[in-house]
């Protein structure tokens, strides 16, 4: 009865993905858990990323970010230079994500300084340096 109800509403078409999805379900959610698994392992990548680059520049310049504010701190970060190869190391991961994203990109300098623009890592470091100030 239901599914007769269903069928109704779905109409001809959506019967036959419905048909469809019944018949290869468990393919069909396999491929997206290991689509979900795989944008976790990229977002917790990218984060490992950051902190190790942003790490280096605490180590640099320690206390004094704290008493910096947002403006000065994107000055610092265009004067320093920023060590991406090294940070690309520290993930062992061959993809990143962005924090709310979905698509998934190859670890690569480009296409880490795409999700991470100058704006997102100064709003890192201001995060970061607000905390441990607390």
């Amino acid at each position: 009865m239901i599914d007769a109800l269903v069928r109704k509403f779905l109409g001809t078409a959506g019967s036959g993905l419905l048909d469809f999805y019944m018949q290869f379900s468990i393919w069909i959610n396999a491929l997206l858990m290991t689509y979900a698994l795989l944008v976790f392992l990229a977002r917790r990548n990218s984060a490992q990323i950051v902190r190790h680059i942003l790490a280096d520049l605490m180590d640099q310049y320690g206390e004094t970010l704290t008493q910096k504010s947002p403006k000065q701190i994107r000055a610092l970060l265009l004067k320093w230079e920023i060590p991406w190869e090294t940070g690309l190391q520290a993930g062992w991961f061959p993809f990143i994500a962005a924090p709310q994203g979905f698509l998934l990109r190859i670890k690569s300098d480009r296409n880490f300084r795409e999700i991470f623009s100058m704006e997102v890592l100064v709003e890192t470091i201001v995060r970061q340096t607000s905390s441990r100030s607390k």
